[in-house]
């Protein structure tokens, strides 16, 4: 098997993060006797934390060391406006936020907290797609992870 540059496939892994997809939080920054302290807001640690277990919970394995490629669909909730019942409720493009590269910094952090990935700079290709839950889904993350053979095509 192929990816859409040539690369050969060796092996892939899907898991699904079942909630609302959030962004990666801004570092906060507080001061206390004239020393400056950073933080990561609690959102963000929690959700990372809840990630990290369940794509742990998926794992098992060693975590992977060379390159690989990420691909996030993020499913956001749908909102009452959009609630129908006699037409069908199709998945829609997502523009509000989160921003997309947000929603990747997150999930790439819970890979690296979770064991999957033993850095997140071992993602090299990413991509994101943002949508609005159909009517008979749940929000949730789903990522896929591929990786080549360490020997294939330039």
């Amino acid at each position: 098997m192929h990816d859409l540059a040539g690369n050969s496939i060796r092996e892939s892994w899907t898991a699904t993060i079942p909630g609302e997809p959030i962004g990666k939080g801004r570092p906060r920054a507080t001061s206390r006797g004239g020393r400056v302290r950073t933080f990561t807001p609690k959102k963000t640690r929690a959700y990372e934390q809840a990630a990290a277990r369940v794509l742990a919970d998926g794992w098992r394995r060693e975590p992977l060391r060379g390159a690989v490629r990420l691909f996030v669909v993020a499913l956001f909730p749908r909102p009452g406006r959009m609630m129908w019942k006699r037409k069908p409720m199709p998945r829609t493009e997502h523009t509000a936020r989160p921003d997309g590269d947000n929603v990747l910094k997150i999930i790439q952090d819970s890979l690296e907290k979770s064991g999957v990935l033993l850095r997140d700079q071992q993602v090299f290709q990413a991509s994101i797609t943002k949508l609005v839950c159909a009517g008979d889904e749940q929000p949730c993350v789903q990522i896929r992870l591929c990786w080549s053979d360490p020997c294939g095509s330039i």
